[in-house]
């Protein structure tokens, strides 16, 4: 499994870096209600067996064992954002009223 990131994606990171938050990574696979949707956290301790599966901006991205042996080889996700959707939730991006997105292939 790799994942990759559209340049708004990279943007976006690079903004919440900027605005003083620390030791981020982005994780796939946590959401209760939005499943495999990327998440930005900063200071996350990650679930045992999670690998990195690429990085956006020189932020980690990692994703549990179980979805990573969902896609073989060098199969790419690609990780977006869309703009001015409102959510409630727990990943950093939200406060920029966007929100990260997971594309297959």
């Amino acid at each position: 499994m790799r994942v990759e990131a559209t340049p708004a994606a990279e943007k976006v990171v690079h903004r919440v870096r900027d605005e003083g938050q620390e030791e981020l990574v982005l994780v796939l696979g946590t959401g209760c209600c939005d499943s495999t949707a990327p998440y930005l956290y900063s200071r996350y301790l990650p679930e045992p067996g999670s690998r990195p599966v690429g990085e956006v901006d020189g932020v980690p991205v990692l994703a549990p064992a179980w979805l990573a042996d969902l896609y073989a080889g060098d199969e790419t996700l690609v990780i977006d954002v869309e703009q001015g959707v409102v959510n409630d939730s727990l990943s950093l991006e939200s406060e920029l009223d966007c929100r990260f997105i997971l594309r297959g292939p």
